[in-house]
């Protein structure tokens, strides 16, 4: 066992442990030596310290102990390939010593803390807000341990049970996948789930995921026109010319896959109910299917910029002052959005929520 899994009572043992070492080499006018007191500890206590964080406590680059609540880095469980759907798609990672690190930029909190939910039984997670040019927005952070999820981060799909397919399916279409309705004759629609990536690796996986699964789909290259996208007031630069989509149409492949899908993006679970629930019902009239699409889609614009408001009151005014910012400004020009939201998601509401209450009932 490490140090790190140890409960708080246990690592102040340790800790104490290391200072009376050292306070002895001292005291014999002996020379520090941290791979020696890393060795004495392993010997007597059974648990390994890494001789640097002893120095990074001698350095004062770490505080030992300052974490009291700070939770147990635990193995990959049965969710485990969720988050290699996230990876795969939102989530930027970076390895270090023993620690993967898990980063997540967004600006809507219910999504934040939803992954929050999520990885903390794996390790320490935080939810911050920041300013990300002129936007206010949500940093999840996420430390789990390296060794043990390297291997489950990369495992071959044909590897992978059907379930653990699946779960991957979920995470990476919480992600960077979609649910949505398109148009098939004037008065009926249809539904498409799709996942679209810039990379084609990432794309690569997806289909093979998807054909070991014989869930019927069709892929697309697209080509992007430009190289940069705008969101809100951030300018989002793109090293790939291409953009690659797979979307499952049919409604058989459909319902299945939504069926055995659990989504962590709220609102994209709130989607996948209701369109399984239309399609259980045999419901594909246009007049009951778009009023509810538009309202949802209304009250995500909403809710990011209820989220964006919060961001932005809880970030200093110190940080708005080093981008030459007026934060006062920025909340009134979000709170102007809202009251326009606010309204078009009341007139919405009424006509939506009778078509979700009747779905509700039982035939």
């Amino acid at each position: 066992m490490r140090y790190r899994d140890l409960p708080y009572e246990e690592k102040k043992k340790i800790v104490s442990l290391v200072f009376e070492e050292t306070n002895k080499m001292k005291r014999s006018n002996m020379h520090i030596n941290c791979h020696e007191l890393s060795r004495m500890i392993l010997m007597k206590t059974g648990i390994y310290l890494a001789p640097s964080t002893i120095w990074d406590w001698f350095a004062g680059r770490h505080t030992p102990l300052r974490r009291r609540h700070k939770a147990v880095r635990r193995p990959p469980d049965e969710n485990a390939q969720v988050v290699r759907g996230l990876v795969l798609t939102d989530l930027d990672v970076f390895n270090t010593y023993n620690t993967t690190r898990l980063f997540l930029t967004t600006t809507k909190d219910f999504y934040a803390y939803s992954t929050r939910r999520l990885l903390s039984k794996y390790g320490w997670v935080t939810v911050k807000p920041l300013l990300s040019c002129s936007t206010p927005e949500w940093r999840m952070s996420a430390y789990i341990d390296y060794s043990r999820w390297i291997h489950e981060l990369r495992k071959p799909i044909n590897f992978l049970t059907k379930r653990e397919k699946m779960k991957l399916l979920s995470g990476a279409i919480s992600g960077d996948g979609y649910i949505t309705i398109s148009y098939v004759k004037q008065k009926y629609i249809g539904f498409a789930v799709a996942l679209s990536s810039t990379q084609k690796h990432k794309a690569k996986i997806f289909h093979q995921v998807l054909e070991s699964l014989e869930i019927p789909h069709r892929q697309y290259r697209i080509q992007r026109g430009v190289k940069w996208t705008r969101i809100g007031d951030q300018i989002v630069w793109t090293r790939s010319p291409y953009e690659y989509r797979i979307i499952v149409e049919s409604k058989n492949a459909i319902k299945y896959l939504l069926m055995n899908l659990r989504l962590i993006e709220p609102f994209r679970e709130i989607k996948r109910l209701l369109v399984l629930r239309f399609i259980e019902k045999g419901l594909f009239d246009r007049d009951l299917v778009k009023p509810v699409w538009d309202y949802l889609r209304t009250l995500e614009k909403y809710s990011t910029i209820r989220s964006q408001i919060r961001a932005c009151k809880l970030i200093s005014e110190e940080e708005f002052d080093k981008k030459n910012l007026d934060k006062q400004w920025i909340l009134k020009r979000l709170h102007g959005k809202l009251y326009e939201y606010a309204d078009v998601v009341e007139e919405l509401k009424p006509a939506a929520m009778k078509i979700i209450s009747d779905l509700r009932s039982t035939p």
